[in-house]
């Protein structure tokens, strides 16, 4: 029985326990579904603007507008990742615990607009000159990140827009499947939301960064800015058609408690149990009898039957501790969580790779150009391969082959999804490196071209042999990030749902700050080894930047045996397969006509 009802609390699409009060919905079928579609819209358009900074922001610090050097506008560009992911911890506990989602979501568009604000008046240099002072003419490889000119403020700005991302990212995804209420698959529902994101990268790298590019930075980003600005304003509308689940109580405000009470309480037992057992020693201490002996038998059963039960469940009522079992349950839960996205940080840092290092090899290929030499092809055009390959393999996955597998009552497992992704990624890192060593043994100094208002050497070698590693980054995404979208969605208890998609794109930002790290380690390994290898200028270290990536390649490797290794002895994947399996079977059995 109480596994059971571990299992339906661990289910809310589908089972709803007695103690958590039920949202009753009703809304009409055009409400119902004009929620959905109006957070999609929402998402797309969100992540529009988010790529339209994101995307192009290495670049834009390097340009002639800014003058940062390669290696710091890296950093800035992780350091936006990074804080975008992790801030979503913070903005978790308070959707699941004070304000609950649509709330949390409109103050984290407040901020992202806040600092989103400051980065078209960056790209006007007479207004950044105004702000930051006069730019220099040029700055050494070797200048350190604080010494950037204006980096207090841009990172400021950066920073405050990344926490306003945090907040929405941490929500939107676990808001849209609230509004479905069970009567449509997680699967399908998260493949749309996962296209809806793909869209507005889509838009952002193929218009946004041609403007960017090709026309002005002010421009592009104004234009972000207004559309960001467009979707607060989409999102508020269709408020009064979302189901709003009021906040009940969250894990992370019971957690360490929890920790606090089971080691109070599993010492008192202890310590009764030795009590115990030395007073009946104490009290025959010159004969052995076998009275004796069934008295040792009896605590060592004892003390073997402690160590049968896990350190929460001390702090349950029926352990004498001071929590209902639901409450220590959805904190058990959390273990196997966190070490599967602990297990995913490898493949988010190959996957932060196409937004940093995939564009610096770019700007350094041969780029076709339009308009006799004039504009170039923005080099993010190479990233609409990615988003191409993700938009027409879910349809693929959606209309084919789940559909067949549905017919047969079967499911496409989580971790099958997980496993290809995480092969995927590394070939990405396999061919990337491939490339690299082609790209460094082409290189001529004589070789050069303009991109926006700035001149690169580049090697005697066209950017399209990058397709093929971005082809595998997308097919890692459709398999291993939308799987593990829905790992956070279905392995988490109801009190922490938020919490448990932010831990997810918390191991993302871990990804992108380990990423600077990682960089950081080669420099002071190598002492020749900066980002400027890739600019040719360097023969005897160039290939050190290829190495770079096939390191990944190797380290994805190793956790790829581990993550197999730690399903196998753990169950990390039991019980997400489950309440899988369970809504699977729910919604056919749902659908079936009645034989009266």
């Amino acid at each position: 029985m109480a596994a059971d009802t571990a299992i339906a609390e661990l289910c809310p699409l589908v089972f709803h326990p007695k103690h958590i009060p039920i949202k009753i919905d009703n809304r009409t079928k055009t409400q119902k579904a004009l929620s959905v579609w109006f957070i999609l819209v929402t998402v797309g358009f969100e992540r529009l603007a988010f790529y339209s900074l994101a995307g192009n922001l290495v670049l834009f610090l390097t340009s002639e507008s800014i003058r940062w050097t390669s290696f710091n506008s890296i950093n800035a560009s992780l350091i936006f990742y990074g804080t975008s992911y992790i801030s979503a911890i913070a903005f978790s506990w308070i959707s699941d615990a004070k304000l609950g989602r649509a709330k949390t979501i409109i103050i984290g568009f407040c901020l992202y607009l806040v600092g989103y604000l400051f980065i078209p008046l960056f790209s006007k240099v007479e207004i950044f000159e105004k702000l930051c002072g006069t730019l220099p003419t040029y700055m050494e490889e070797s200048t350190s990140y604080s010494e950037e000119t204006c980096s207090s403020l841009i990172t400021a700005a950066l920073v405050i827009s990344a926490i306003g991302v945090g907040a929405v990212q941490a929500n939107m995804a676990i808001f849209g499947a609230e509004q479905i209420q069970g009567e449509k698959s997680t699967t399908r529902y998260f493949y749309k939301y996962y296209i809806a994101v793909n869209t507005g990268c889509f838009l952002a790298f193929g218009i946004i960064a041609y403007v960017q590019q090709n026309k002005s930075y002010f421009i592009g980003y104004t234009i972000s800015t207004i559309l960001l600005a467009v979707t607060f304003v989409i999102f508020v509308a269709g408020y009064r058609c979302y189901i709003h689940i009021k906040p009940y109580d969250s894990v992370i405000t019971n957690c360490f408690p929890i920790l606090i009470n089971a080691f109070q309480t599993k010492w008192k037992h202890q310590r009764c149990a030795r009590e115990k057992f030395n007073q009946r020693k104490a009290a025959k201490p010159s004969t052995y009898s076998s009275d004796d002996e069934n008295e040792n038998h009896d605590y060592l059963m004892s003390d073997t039957n402690e160590q049968q039960i896990s350190f929460f469940d001390y702090a349950k009522a029926d352990h004498n501790g001071r929590y209902p079992d639901r409450i220590v349950d959805d904190v058990k839960s959390l273990r196997p969580i966190i070490a599967m996205f602990l297990l995913l940080i490898p493949y988010w840092l190959i996957y932060v790779q196409s937004d940093t290092t995939f564009i610096l090899q770019g700007v350094h290929m041969k780029i076709p150009a339009f308009q006799s030499n004039i504009n170039r092809m923005p080099i993010v055009w190479l990233s609409l391969t990615d988003q191409v390959i993700i938009i027409l393999v879910i349809f693929i996955l959606n209309t084919c082959i789940y559909e067949r597998l549905h017919l047969n009552n079967r499911l496409f497992s989580i971790k099958a999804r997980m496993v290809i992704g995480l092969i995927a990624a590394t070939v990405s890192m396999c061919i990337t490196g491939t490339v690299e060593i082609f790209r460094q043994r082409r290189c001529d100094s004589s070789f050069q071209q303009t991109i926006g208002d700035t001149t690169y050497n580049v090697a005697d070698m066209s950017i399209f042999y990058q397709f093929p590693q971005y082809i595998s980054i997308g097919l890692s995404e459709v398999f291993t990030s939308v799987a593990s979208l829905e790992f956070a969605y279905l392995a988490a208890p109801q009190s922490a749902q938020s919490l448990v998609m932010s831990l997810r794109f918390c191991s993302a930002g871990i990804s992108s700050f380990l990423g600077s790290g990682y960089i950081k380690i080669y420099e002071n390994i190598y002492e020749n080894f900066t980002v400027t290898n890739l600019e040719c200028a360097d023969s005897q270290n160039s290939e050190l930047f290829y190495v770079y990536f096939f390191v990944l390649a190797g380290i994805q490797v190793v956790f790829i045996f581990i993550f197999l290794a730690c399903d196998h002895r753990f169950q990390l994947l039991h019980n997400a397969s489950q309440n899988r399996f369970n809504t699977h079977l729910f919604i056919r059995t749902q659908s079936r006509p009645s034989r009266a």
